[in-house]
């Protein structure tokens, strides 16, 4: 399945599409009225089809954080708990990519700047997770959707010049 959305889906005008389609969408979740749910009421039901909401993320052009997202404010999630949960959501699938990689790594490959690079990346992604989670307190998820259907339009026609 991977390989045949490497593939087939991997064109610009459907990536482009993607992202303003996906962009549309966090736009419609995010002002579908008021949300007072925080994370500690999420449940098994809400837990289960926000989880399964990643698997839009094969299709190139939709971004796992942003399909669980969308997931979690038309589940009725405030917005902290929807971004806070998306990014819990996604340890066990980074940890399981990690592992899965480590088999193709030999232990020679474990060098200092090896480490280096997996602590500046650890450092980085938990500072950009902070300041998003501060961010989205206070703030709508207006400016990834601008954001993304920008990028979707510049995709497409850049498509479309060649």
């Amino acid at each position: 399945l991977e390989h045949y959305a490497a593939t087939v889906f991997r064109t610009p005008p459907l990536v482009g599409t993607m992202l303003i389609l996906m962009g549309v969408v966090l736009y419609w979740a995010d002002h579908r009225g008021a949300r007072a749910r925080g994370i500690w009421q999420v449940g098994w039901r809400d837990a289960l089809l926000i989880g399964f909401s990643q698997t839009l993320a094969i299709i190139p052009g939709v971004s796992r954080s942003g399909a669980t997202i969308a997931a979690a404010r038309f589940l009725g999630l405030e917005r902290e708990a929807a971004t806070r949960f998306s990014f819990l959501l996604s340890t066990p699938i980074i940890l399981g990519a990690g592992v899965f990689s480590m088999k193709d790594i030999g232990i020679s490959d474990l060098t200092l700047p090896f480490w280096a690079g997996v602590t500046a990346s650890a450092v980085t992604g938990f500072a950009a997770i902070a300041f998003l989670l501060r961010f989205v307190v206070t703030r709508n998820f207006n400016v990834f959707v601008w954001y993304r259907g920008l990028l979707g339009l510049v995709v497409i026609l850049l498509a479309l010049v060649r």
